[in-house]
């Protein structure tokens, strides 16, 4: 089983990727117990973590949850894979509130991120609280689901802490894939384990599943470096550039500085405020049509086609195989491939 490519008379991977969403409609309630957890009666507590859902996104993660149990069967969706799937999602936007006080970002998909709204203290405690709340949702699930988002958090915590300025540290293209597998893969493998676990799949649909999972986060994460660089402010939400700014090892920098480019030498010297927008600019200038991002752009084509092939594993393994969600999961992955073109 596989998603196959779209032909002119086929849907795009938008339209399809938007039908996976109405398969879904248990969305709406793991919204709700978002919001519920958002409950408390120190304000800031509160609209801080209002004021970042209130920004949009995707939902990708509580989208891979669901979609992933329905796929193994689930049906109807337990209470408990919705309070899985909101847990995910507030352990990630927790990640978000901190990341932008580490990179100091002052917007966030096109607003004022909570950093500069609110300010450090109060955004770095209010991450603090929905990773709390998160933990609160997940601890009244079993041994099993405890242990894996434990697991799934201190890598995301430990990817964070690999993730140190080129001119710091040596970082390889190894190094960089190990910050990916830990920042960004580990919470989409914890989504497509907890469901299919919460679902009673076999074991091989387990582990086919976690491949998938962290497969895809790695592709993920890899797209967006690639963004950085290729895409602009009104499509990111942010400014581009920013992973050269801040000298960080994405996937691009890495290639670029191996390839020996004198121009990537720049990356190993601490950034200077005054000639920053000038070096950006040139060397996203230079970028965008360079061997470095087809490089990338590469490597995540074959990230993604290792999600598929992990897919289709969990898939043939599953004795009741829901086809509708399976065929949703295959648009996901070909969503975020298509942010390549």
């Amino acid at each position: 089983m596989s998603s196959g490519t779209a032909t002119v008379n086929q849907k795009t991977t938008a339209e399809r990727f938007a039908e996976a969403l109405t398969l879904i409609p248990e969305l709406a309630d793991v919204e709700a117990i978002i919001r519920t957890s958002f409950q408390s009666d120190v304000r800031p507590m509160k609209e801080i973590p209002d004021y970042l859902l209130s920004l949009g996104g995707k939902r990708i993660r509580p989208a891979l949850t669901l979609l992933c149990a329905k796929a193994v069967g689930m049906s109807p969706i337990t209470s408990e894979v919705l309070n899985v799937a909101a847990g995910i999602e507030l352990i990630h936007m927790a990640t978000l509130m901190h990341d932008d006080i580490i990179d100091q970002s002052p917007i966030r998909r096109h607003k004022q991120s909570p950093y500069a709204k609110f300010g450090t203290p109060l955004t770095l405690l209010s991450g603090d609280f929905l990773l709390t709340r998160a933990f609160g949702l997940c601890a009244r699930l079993d041994d099993t689901v405890i242990a894996h988002t434990e697991q799934a958090c201190i890598e995301l915590v430990e990817g964070e802490a690999l993730e140190t300025p080129l001119y710091l540290e040596s970082h390889t293209l190894e190094s960089s894939l190990t910050i990916a597998k830990r920042k960004t893969a580990s919470l989409f493998r914890l989504a497509a384990f907890c469901a299919g676990h919460l679902s009673g799949a076999p074991a091989a649909t387990l582990e086919a599943l976690s491949v998938f999972g962290e497969t895809l986060g790695i592709a993920f994460q890899i797209i967006d470096d690639v963004l950085d660089v290729t895409s602009n402010e009104a499509t990111l939400g942010k400014q581009p550039g920013l992973d050269i700014i801040e000298r960080k090892p994405s996937i691009v920098n890495v290639l670029w500085l191996s390839s020996g480019d004198a121009a990537a030498r720049k990356l190993l010297q601490p950034p200077v405020a005054e000639s920053e927008a000038a070096f950006a600019h040139k060397a996203l200038e230079m970028l965008q049509t360079s061997q470095y991002v087809a490089e990338a752009k590469q490597l995540a084509r074959s990230y993604g086609a290792r999600a598929t092939e992990s897919l289709n594993q969990a898939l043939t393994s599953t004795p009741q195989c829901s086809d509708g969600a399976s065929q949703a999961l295959y648009s996901v992955i070909d969503f975020a491939l298509e942010r390549l073109k």
